[in-house]
């Protein structure tokens, strides 16, 4: 079980999560099994029953045949994205996964936990590599450099950190946030790292030497999610002020910013004081021709999750789905498919129109 303390710190390393603690205060909460609403052109292919307790964090191999899932049940299951048979299971931490990241070149995946470890393990066998315990609070927030050779970490010990997938040498701490980091990623072009924060900002540095090449200021609350354009030129960021915004990553100009979430869904009841629109993840295609996005909306009088991807040049929405709550969210590596965690320790695997 996860104590109180742990709890805690989970919602702090986890913003996304947030919602739980929102869904109690309310009274919003879904009983198991409750039903889900999805247009008829969106397709579940596959649901994964295999965690004990509530799925936390997923992740795609990079040919798009398995699916890592972390839980609070303390595993990281790897399982077939076709059939759903569970292949490994990697029993290694001591409390609840946070994340998971499977490296580029498939070899091996790394998940954190509020054991506050982040480990590196081997993808076929699930031997351990290494154990990385570099920060001060557990970390919600890794991501792979290109090569598959070192990671980034963030955590709300407000530092985002690079060290050695194979040694957990550290390499550089990074301190440029003044609140918990959210959010991590490294650029596709290996270069350069964007780090999200609840201090409202995202930076940009030199994924070598730690040095700020830039400070984005355009959103007015906490970045919950970022994600770069596949040919390093853009990021995509979503916050709890209610927009996803789109903008350059050398100069910081804005491209657009996108808040017409609650034209997608009737909104019921606002008497209940549960805040709408926060945006949980932010995803850019792997193909760079769409954008997803997860938010916290109204459906049918219940707070839902809404998935929506739209064209990234435009804007214009291509897609609505919606789902009792996420957890996580991945594109799969072809971006045909899109896998999710939701209510009732469940994973599912979507077609994407």
């Amino acid at each position: 079980m996860v104590s109180r303390r742990d709890a805690r710190l989970f919602v702090l390393a986890a913003g996304m999560l947030l919602l739980l603690a929102l869904l109690a205060a309310c009274g919003a909460g879904t009983p198991a099994g409750g039903a889900t609403t999805t247009q008829p052109h969106t397709k579940i292919l596959l649901t994964y029953h295999g965690h004990a307790d509530r799925a936390t964090a997923v992740a795609w191999s990079p040919d798009g045949k398995e699916v890592a899932s972390g839980s609070l049940d303390r595993t990281v299951q790897v399982w077939s994205a076709t059939t759903g048979k569970t292949r490994l299971i990697y029993r290694g931490h001591t409390n609840g996964i946070l994340a998971v990241a499977w490296s580029p070149d498939g070899k091996k995946v790394a998940s954190s936990s509020l054991d506050n470890t982040i480990q590196v393990w081997d993808a076929a066998s699930g031997a351990r590599i290494t154990t990385y315990r570099g920060h001060q609070l557990p970390v919600q927030a890794l991501s792979w450099s290109p090569d598959s050779r070192l990671i980034v970490s963030g955590s709300p010990d407000q530092t985002a950190q690079v060290w050695v997938a194979m040694t957990g040498k550290t390499l550089l701490i990074y301190r440029g946030h003044a609140a918990p980091v959210n959010t991590v990623m490294w650029s596709p072009d290996g270069k350069r790292i964007a780090s999200g924060s609840e201090d409202t900002t995202v930076q940009i540095w030199d994924a070598a030497s730690g040095k700020p090449l830039l400070t984005y200021r355009g959103h007015t609350k906490q970045v919950s999610s970022l994600a770069w354009s596949p040919d390093s030129t853009s990021i995509v960021s979503g916050s709890f002020d209610k927009t996803v915004q789109v903008w350059d990553a050398t100069t910081g100009k804005l491209h657009y910013s996108y808040d017409g979430y609650n034209v997608a869904v009737a909104r019921i009841d606002n008497s209940k004081g549960v805040l709408p629109d926060l945006i949980f993840f932010v995803a850019w295609s792997h193909n760079g021709q769409r954008i997803a996005v997860v938010t916290q909306e109204y459906c049918g009088g219940d707070v839902c999750a809404v998935v929506m991807t739209w064209d990234a040049q435009t804007g214009k929405q291509i897609l609505f789905y919606a789902d009792l709550v996420f957890y996580a969210f991945a594109w799969s590596p072809d971006d045909t498919r899109f896998a999710n965690t939701i209510e009732d320790s469940v994973v599912q695997i979507a077609l994407v129109p």
